[in-house]
Protein backbone atom coordinates (compact mmCIF):
# COMPACT_ATOMS: atom_id res chain seq x y z
CA UNK A 1 0.00 0.00 0.00
CA UNK A 2 2.80 2.34 1.11
CA UNK A 3 4.60 1.65 -1.71
CA UNK A 4 2.03 2.19 -4.36
CA UNK A 5 1.57 5.14 -2.54
CA UNK A 6 4.87 6.54 -3.19
CA UNK A 7 5.16 5.35 -7.34
CA UNK A 8 1.58 7.18 -7.59
CA UNK A 9 3.41 10.03 -6.70
CA UNK A 10 6.38 9.80 -8.83
CA UNK A 11 4.86 8.28 -11.95
CA UNK A 12 2.63 11.19 -12.87
CA UNK A 13 6.05 13.43 -12.38
CA UNK A 14 7.86 11.48 -14.67
CA UNK A 15 4.64 11.35 -17.11
CA UNK A 16 4.16 15.06 -17.61
CA UNK A 17 7.91 15.98 -17.63
CA UNK A 18 7.93 13.01 -20.93
CA UNK A 19 5.01 15.03 -22.31
CA UNK A 20 6.46 18.00 -22.17
CA UNK A 21 9.72 17.30 -23.61
CA UNK A 22 8.12 15.71 -26.19
CA UNK A 23 6.21 18.32 -26.93
CA UNK A 24 9.45 20.66 -26.95
CA UNK A 25 11.11 18.66 -29.39
CA UNK A 26 8.11 18.81 -31.59
CA UNK A 27 8.02 22.65 -31.24
CA UNK A 28 11.58 22.45 -32.07
CA UNK A 29 10.88 20.38 -34.88
CA UNK A 30 8.41 22.95 -36.53
CA UNK A 31 10.33 25.83 -35.62
CA UNK A 32 13.59 24.89 -37.15
CA UNK A 33 12.73 22.30 -39.85
CA UNK A 34 14.97 19.64 -39.27
CA UNK A 35 15.07 16.73 -36.88
CA UNK A 36 17.15 13.82 -36.08
CA UNK A 37 14.51 11.64 -38.09
CA UNK A 38 15.96 12.96 -41.18
CA UNK A 39 18.56 10.30 -40.50
CA UNK A 40 16.39 7.45 -40.16
CA UNK A 41 15.77 7.32 -43.61
CA UNK A 42 19.24 6.63 -44.66
CA UNK A 43 19.98 9.72 -46.70
CA UNK A 44 23.24 9.88 -48.42
CA UNK A 45 26.42 12.19 -46.94
CA UNK A 46 25.87 14.65 -49.65
CA UNK A 47 22.35 15.33 -48.82
CA UNK A 48 22.91 15.36 -44.94
CA UNK A 49 26.13 17.79 -45.30
CA UNK A 50 23.77 20.37 -48.08
CA UNK A 51 20.90 20.31 -44.98
CA UNK A 52 23.29 21.06 -42.38
CA UNK A 53 25.79 23.79 -44.19
CA UNK A 54 23.06 25.35 -45.81
CA UNK A 55 20.53 25.94 -43.66
CA UNK A 56 22.11 27.05 -40.07
CA UNK A 57 18.80 26.50 -38.53
CA UNK A 58 18.87 22.82 -39.27
CA UNK A 59 22.39 22.49 -37.85
CA UNK A 60 20.82 24.34 -34.44
CA UNK A 61 17.79 22.34 -34.79
CA UNK A 62 19.50 18.83 -34.30
CA UNK A 63 21.55 19.48 -31.46
CA UNK A 64 18.52 20.66 -29.82
CA UNK A 65 16.59 17.43 -31.25
CA UNK A 66 19.48 15.46 -29.56
CA UNK A 67 19.60 17.03 -26.08
CA UNK A 68 15.91 16.75 -25.65
CA UNK A 69 15.61 13.36 -26.61
CA UNK A 70 18.58 12.40 -24.47
CA UNK A 71 16.85 13.62 -21.59
CA UNK A 72 13.71 11.93 -22.91
CA UNK A 73 15.20 8.77 -23.08
CA UNK A 74 16.49 8.85 -19.24
CA UNK A 75 12.65 9.62 -18.31
CA UNK A 76 10.58 7.17 -19.93
CA UNK A 77 13.13 4.35 -19.15
CA UNK A 78 12.41 5.27 -15.58
CA UNK A 79 9.00 5.64 -15.58
CA UNK A 80 8.53 2.43 -17.35
CA UNK A 81 10.82 0.97 -14.79
CA UNK A 82 8.87 1.97 -11.77
CA UNK A 83 5.48 1.40 -14.26
CA UNK A 84 6.64 -2.60 -14.47
CA UNK A 85 7.08 -2.03 -10.32
CA UNK A 86 3.27 -0.39 -10.25
CA UNK A 87 1.84 -3.39 -12.33
CA UNK A 88 3.08 -6.07 -10.04
CA UNK A 89 0.64 -8.33 -9.01
CA UNK A 90 -1.47 -7.03 -12.20
CA UNK A 91 0.37 -8.31 -14.82
CA UNK A 92 2.57 -12.30 -14.91
CA UNK A 93 6.02 -11.81 -14.33
CA UNK A 94 6.80 -12.85 -17.69
CA UNK A 95 4.89 -10.34 -19.09
CA UNK A 96 5.98 -7.52 -16.96
CA UNK A 97 9.79 -8.61 -17.71
CA UNK A 98 9.09 -8.93 -21.44
CA UNK A 99 7.67 -5.71 -22.06
CA UNK A 100 10.44 -3.55 -20.05
CA UNK A 101 12.89 -5.27 -21.77
CA UNK A 102 11.32 -4.17 -25.05
CA UNK A 103 11.44 -0.48 -23.98
CA UNK A 104 14.75 -0.51 -21.96
CA UNK A 105 16.21 -1.81 -25.48
CA UNK A 106 14.40 0.97 -26.89
CA UNK A 107 16.26 3.15 -25.22
CA UNK A 108 19.33 1.15 -25.67
CA UNK A 109 19.02 1.66 -29.20
CA UNK A 110 17.47 5.87 -28.58
CA UNK A 111 20.70 6.18 -27.80
CA UNK A 112 23.14 4.32 -29.63
CA UNK A 113 25.31 7.59 -31.81
CA UNK A 114 26.31 6.57 -35.56
CA UNK A 115 29.21 7.69 -37.42
CA UNK A 116 28.93 9.15 -41.39
CA UNK A 117 29.56 5.39 -42.65
CA UNK A 118 26.77 4.07 -40.79
CA UNK A 119 24.06 6.11 -41.63
CA UNK A 120 22.38 3.03 -43.47
CA UNK A 121 22.43 0.81 -39.90
CA UNK A 122 20.80 3.90 -38.42
CA UNK A 123 17.60 3.03 -40.53
CA UNK A 124 17.30 -0.39 -39.47
CA UNK A 125 18.35 -0.08 -35.70
CA UNK A 126 15.50 2.73 -36.00
CA UNK A 127 13.01 0.25 -36.96
CA UNK A 128 13.93 -2.36 -34.44
CA UNK A 129 13.56 0.48 -31.94
CA UNK A 130 10.49 1.53 -32.97
CA UNK A 131 9.28 -2.40 -32.64
CA UNK A 132 10.74 -2.91 -29.69
CA UNK A 133 8.64 0.22 -28.22
CA UNK A 134 5.57 -1.12 -30.10
CA UNK A 135 5.69 -4.50 -28.21
CA UNK A 136 6.44 -3.10 -24.80
CA UNK A 137 4.22 -0.33 -25.24
CA UNK A 138 1.43 -3.30 -26.33
CA UNK A 139 2.16 -5.12 -23.52
CA UNK A 140 1.91 -2.42 -20.57
CA UNK A 141 -1.49 -0.91 -21.96
CA UNK A 142 -2.87 -4.57 -20.33
CA UNK A 143 -1.34 -3.72 -16.85
CA UNK A 144 -3.50 0.02 -17.71
CA UNK A 145 -6.51 -1.84 -19.17
CA UNK A 146 -6.66 -3.44 -15.44
CA UNK A 147 -6.16 -0.39 -13.28
CA UNK A 148 -9.44 1.03 -14.46
CA UNK A 149 -10.68 4.27 -15.32
CA UNK A 150 -8.51 5.98 -17.28
CA UNK A 151 -6.16 3.24 -17.63
CA UNK A 152 -8.42 1.83 -19.99
CA UNK A 153 -8.50 5.01 -21.84
CA UNK A 154 -4.78 5.08 -22.23
CA UNK A 155 -4.87 1.13 -22.95
CA UNK A 156 -7.25 1.63 -25.76
CA UNK A 157 -4.98 4.88 -26.97
CA UNK A 158 -1.99 2.02 -26.96
CA UNK A 159 -3.97 -0.64 -28.81
CA UNK A 160 -5.80 1.39 -31.42
CA UNK A 161 -3.23 4.60 -31.84
CA UNK A 162 0.12 4.63 -31.22
CA UNK A 163 0.67 0.88 -32.11
CA UNK A 164 -1.43 0.62 -35.31
CA UNK A 165 -0.06 3.80 -36.45
CA UNK A 166 3.70 2.83 -35.89
CA UNK A 167 2.83 -0.09 -37.87
CA UNK A 168 1.55 2.45 -40.87
CA UNK A 169 4.81 4.52 -41.39
CA UNK A 170 6.11 1.32 -42.20
CA UNK A 171 3.69 0.49 -44.92
CA UNK A 172 3.65 3.93 -46.38
CA UNK A 173 6.03 5.90 -48.87
CA UNK A 174 8.95 7.64 -46.93
CA UNK A 175 7.51 11.13 -48.30
CA UNK A 176 4.15 10.58 -46.43
CA UNK A 177 5.65 8.93 -43.37
CA UNK A 178 5.66 12.91 -41.88
CA UNK A 179 1.55 13.11 -40.70
CA UNK A 180 1.48 9.53 -39.65
CA UNK A 181 5.00 10.05 -37.31
CA UNK A 182 3.27 13.12 -36.15
CA UNK A 183 -0.32 11.85 -35.43
CA UNK A 184 1.94 8.48 -33.58
CA UNK A 185 3.93 10.58 -31.50
CA UNK A 186 0.48 12.57 -30.35
CA UNK A 187 -0.89 9.29 -28.91
CA UNK A 188 2.01 8.50 -27.25
CA UNK A 189 2.15 12.43 -25.96
CA UNK A 190 -1.25 11.95 -25.05
CA UNK A 191 -1.02 8.28 -23.23
CA UNK A 192 1.63 9.84 -21.14
CA UNK A 193 -0.24 12.71 -19.95
CA UNK A 194 -3.16 10.73 -19.33
CA UNK A 195 -1.19 8.26 -17.04
CA UNK A 196 0.04 11.14 -15.16
CA UNK A 197 -3.43 12.33 -14.43
CA UNK A 198 -4.26 9.16 -13.52
CA UNK A 199 -1.71 7.89 -11.17
CA UNK A 200 -2.31 12.02 -9.60
CA UNK A 201 -5.79 10.47 -8.91
CA UNK A 202 -4.89 7.77 -7.23
CA UNK A 203 -2.05 8.76 -5.27
CA UNK A 204 -4.06 6.45 -2.80
CA UNK A 205 -5.51 3.98 -4.26
CA UNK A 206 -3.91 -0.05 -3.89
CA UNK A 207 -4.43 -2.97 -6.25
CA UNK A 208 -7.33 -4.25 -7.34
CA UNK A 209 -8.61 -6.72 -5.29
CA UNK A 210 -8.68 -9.66 -8.25
CA UNK A 211 -4.62 -9.69 -9.84
CA UNK A 212 -3.60 -12.22 -12.08
CA UNK A 213 -2.68 -14.80 -9.91
CA UNK A 214 -5.59 -14.25 -7.42
CA UNK A 215 -7.85 -14.85 -10.63
CA UNK A 216 -5.84 -17.95 -11.74
CA UNK A 217 -5.96 -19.73 -7.67
CA UNK A 218 -10.36 -18.63 -8.08
CA UNK A 219 -10.12 -20.50 -11.54
CA UNK A 220 -8.65 -23.41 -10.10
CA UNK A 221 -10.49 -23.58 -6.82
CA UNK A 222 -13.60 -23.66 -9.11
CA UNK A 223 -12.36 -26.31 -11.50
Amino acid sequence: MNDNMGLNRTLPTLAFLASAIVLCMVVGIFATGFSQEFFQLAPSIGAIAEQLSDQPAHAFGLRLNLGLDNLFIVVYCAFFVLLAVRLRGLLSPVTIGVALAALLLTGLLDALDVSSDELKFQMVESNLKFHASYIGSFLFAFGFFRLGGLGRVIAWLLWLGYVPLGMITFAVPAETTVPFALARTAFFVLAFALAGVHFLRNQQASFPAATWHNEENIGAARA
